[in-house]
């Protein structure tokens, strides 16, 4: 087998490396805008508390769309492209790390089901970045009321996790690049081994 054959074998698809930095830059992004919403006190480049507020959550839930959107061109390419065999590591390492890719996948689905069901049975609908607004119900009743809250629960809730979840993450890729694994090559487009 040629080395040009055995680097293929060693690395994720390269439209599957697209689509994890593209989810990357998107989960710090919900993240981010989630965070600097809740510590903004007072008026800022965007104009008044409030205001800023609202466009952070705007910012928050129209890449929250984009990944939603992403969700099942990403399933279906994790599942008919051939994934590399497992960097070494011992059974507790191999076990934390598929916890967290399926952890990953779990949120990919859980948040935006939330996040969504909050939205329209809030009757506020989804908006897209000032563009459009994906509409609520537009009959929202009492009952719609309190499952929307529900998901604002559930939604927060889930959330705490990917603050442990994707330290864990960047934590087990740079353990694995310390260790001198090709972790980078791997997964980063156009980076050669």
């Amino acid at each position: 087998m040629s080395t040009e054959a055995a680097a293929i074998e060693e690395s994720y698809a390269v439209p599957l490396k697209w689509m994890h930095w593209v989810y990357a830059g998107g989960f710090l992004t919900v993240m981010g805008t989630v965070l600097a919403s809740q510590q903004t006190t007072g008026p800022t480049f965007l104009g008044t508390k409030g205001k800023t507020k609202g466009t952070l959550m705007m910012i928050h839930k129209s890449t929250a769309v984009v990944l939603t959107a992403l969700v099942l061109p990403r399933v279906a390419l994790r599942a008919f492209t051939v994934a590399p065999k497992s960097l070494p590591g011992n059974f507790l390492e191999h076990l934390a790390a598929n916890a967290s890719h399926v952890a990953f996948y779990g949120f990919m689905v859980a948040m935006p089901a939330t996040g969504l069901s909050m939205g329209y049975f809030g009757g506020k609908g989804v908006p897209f970045y000032g563009l459009y607004t994906f509409p609520g119900k537009a009959d929202k009743t009492k009952e719609d009321g309190q499952l929307a809250g529900r998901m604002f629960t559930w939604h927060k809730w889930l959330g705490g996790f990917l603050w442990y979840l994707v330290p864990v993450h960047v934590g087990g890729a740079t353990l694995h690049w310390m260790r001198g694994h090709s972790i980078f090559t791997r997964i980063v487009p156009g980076l050669a081994k």
